[in-house]
């Protein structure tokens, strides 16, 4: 139940960000305090979450970890004079946290763990060319996970296309479990120059309930050295440095 109801809200704010894309509709993330406009570190820690709203529409989700914000994260946040009605929220926020309002979450462990091989697998490109082990044998992989209605998951593909092209010798891979005539508009549409896999019938697993979008760093010797579910800017950081450091 606790699974489903985390896969639900992950849904939720998803379509949220996605209206405010569209729609210009203001809505924020508070953590700690502080507002974002998109979550800045990863939900592996999220133990609440509350929704906010004040007379004038402005919304925020409230979000509370298990860990507090690194001090690396709060350089991504937006300045409270910036977000409309922002005392009010901030006041809303302290009434919640006192009271402890909110939805409690439980994260389903990881399938796939850092430090494991990454498993056996066969994939089939959006051109129809099949990839497996042996052709990343000896390089440097990183996998993204994500489907078309994940609008954090289109909002980074032309930043991380950025990435294949100035490190060409790593196997850039993305995968949805989507076909190819549903995925290839997205792709296109955001540039997106990484391997596309469709049709994913075994790496969608992975995602478990942690939500899209996923990513996996995995090194020469086939080895898992990084995994992120969601993404931010300072995640988007650190996965590129892994990736730099195990070329």
């Amino acid at each position: 139940m606790k699974k489903f109801l985390l896969i639900t809200l992950c849904s939720i704010i998803t379509l949220c960000l996605m209206a405010q894309t569209i729609y210009d509709v203001k809505r924020y993330i508070i953590i700690e305090g502080y507002f974002f406009d998109e979550i800045p570190v990863s939900t592996d820690n999220i133990t609440k979450i509350h929704s906010l709203q004040t007379p004038g529409g402005t919304t925020a989700w409230v979000m509370v970890f298990s860990e507090p914000l690194p001090h690396e994260a709060i350089k991504y946040a937006i300045p409270k004079e910036q977000v409309p009605e922002g005392d009010l929220l901030l006041e809303r926020y302290h009434e919640a946290i006192e009271n402890s309002m909110g939805i409690s979450l439980a994260i389903a462990e990881n399938i796939l763990n850092e430090g494991e091989k990454f498993p056996q697998f066969v994939a089939t490109d959006i051109d129809g060319k099949e990839w497996s082990n042996d052709d990343v044998k000896g390089k440097v992989m990183v996998l993204n996970l994500w489907f078309t209605g994940c609008a954090p998951c289109r909002a980074e593909m032309p930043e991380l296309s950025t990435w294949k092209d100035e490190m060409p010798d790593v196997m850039f891979f993305s995968s949805t479990y989507e076909n190819a005539n549903r995925a290839k508009p997205i792709l296109e549409a955001q540039k997106f120059n990484w391997i596309a896999l469709v049709n994913d019938t075994q790496f969608k697993k992975y995602v478990g309930a942690k939500g899209y979008p996923m990513t996996i760093v995995i090194d020469k010797n086939g080895i898992i050295a990084k995994i992120e579910y969601g993404t931010s800017p300072m995640q988007r950081e650190e996965l590129k440095a892994t990736i730099q450091q195990l070329r």
